[in-house]
């Protein structure tokens, strides 16, 4: 059972960017990553994992900032007592709701020993769309990416051209979460790979470069495209995912060497693109 700051990876990046990885609790081959990028004005955290001990290797952070909402990449904020929190408005919402707290408590009862010390802390600060930050030598550009969840984004640091991509991007398939903006999620990613990025963290899984972008609305179009013939043939979801096997996408040899997650998710992330046409249909 994974401890205080159990597993943590320290990997020195590109110049002036570090990366921590650990895996989630009960999951050791599925790891989750944060970074800290280090200008001369602001020391900006992006996620901050699932408890304060994952940030010992980012003190002295003056900025935190949040991909998203989810437990696995904010649950480790109260490692900066004091420090100024950003956050898409949405990701405020939903820190905010008694759900919050309510699963935070669940999983605390479940697991004491990973959560003893993680806290709800939501964002100070909030945008809408875009948000530009001078870290001094370094800018930190936070765009809103609605696809993996309605509050998502992504942090662009355009002179090292480097997209740390939170949930927006996972190797080596996305996390299909909530239907209502995932083909727009897939164009985003097509623009972000055609936008001079040359490193893409993914929070999930290995950095790449923007092949990671494309392989991700690749996948997503895919999904969408079996989706729309499936619903055309009046098929259940099941007998998509069973015409559509992860297998068809990836590399067999791959998919056997994957975490179990994946290869579940996989039909959830056809449940959810076909939840999103349905909606679609029934609104026209």
């Amino acid at each position: 059972m994974p401890g205080p700051g159990f597993g943590l990876r320290v990997e020195p990046f590109l110049p002036s960017v570090t990366l921590v990885t650990r895996s989630l609790p009960g999951s050791y081959d599925f790891p989750v990553t944060a970074a800290l990028v280090a200008g001369t004005r602001h020391r900006v955290v992006v996620d901050t994992l699932i408890e304060p001990a994952d940030m010992a290797p980012f003190a002295g952070a003056t900025l935190v900032v949040y991909t998203h909402s989810d437990w696995d990449h904010c649950w480790g904020t109260a490692a900066f007592p004091g420090v100024p929190v950003i956050g898409h408005r949405l990701t405020r919402e939903r820190l905010t709701a008694p759900e919050a707290d309510e699963a935070l408590a669940q999983m605390r009862a479940a697991n004491p020993a990973a959560f003893a010390n993680s806290q709800v802390v939501p964002p100070d600060l909030t945008f809408s769309d875009r948000l530009t930050i001078d870290a001094g030598g370094l800018t930190v550009e936070l765009h809103h990416l609605p696809g993996h969840t309605a509050d998502s984004a992504v942090v662009h640091v355009p002179e090292l051209g480097l997209l740390l991509a939170g949930d927006a991007v996972e190797t080596p398939i996305p996390t299909l979460s909530e239907p209502g903006h995932i083909r727009r999620w897939a164009a985003s990613l097509r623009q972000w790979s055609r936008a001079g990025v040359r490193h893409v963290v993914p929070g999930h899984g290995r950095p790449g470069g923007p092949e990671l972008l494309a392989e991700n609305a690749a996948y997503i179009e895919r999904l969408a495209e079996a989706a729309e013939a499936g619903l055309e043939r009046g098929q259940s979801v099941e007998e998509m995912a069973a015409a559509l096997p992860l297998t068809a996408l990836l590399p067999a040899a791959s998919v056997d060497q994957l975490p179990p997650y994946y290869r579940q998710q996989h039909r959830e992330n056809i449940a959810q693109i076909v939840a999103e046409l349905k909606a679609e249909r029934t609104a026209r």
